[in-house]
């Protein structure tokens, strides 16, 4: 059965982080799960693998993660030390959200 994808199914993988928020075990662990969802959707569906804007969101969310596991097992969980990679999801979330509004996506 085909179904759509939308922006609303795009923003269920947005992370529970906010501008400000030190970082801690749930936070991380919420990354990753965000992060391992979403490869698993692009890796399941071939049409949403396609879209250069999602790829890039998925390297992004995977570099997140991997910066926020790193920071929290050094011991940084101040929220200055991952705003860069935070404000890089930001932009690729807002990229791919521009690029399928309008669009009728078929998964």
């Amino acid at each position: 059965m085909t179904q759509k994808f939308t922006i609303q199914d795009l923003l269920q993988y947005y992370p529970k982080y906010e501008e400000g928020m030190d970082l801690n075990k749930d936070i991380v662990r919420n990354i990753q799960k965000c992060s391992d969802d979403f490869h698993a959707l692009l890796m399941e569906n071939k049409t949403l693998n396609r879209m250069t804007c999602l790829r890039d969101l998925d390297n992004s969310l995977q570099c997140f993660y991997e910066n926020a596991q790193g920071l929290l097992q050094e011991g940084r969980t101040d929220s200055l030390d991952i705003f860069g990679w935070y404000l890089t999801i930001n932009d690729d979330f807002r990229y791919a959200k521009d690029k399928l509004r309008g669009k009728t996506i078929y998964v």
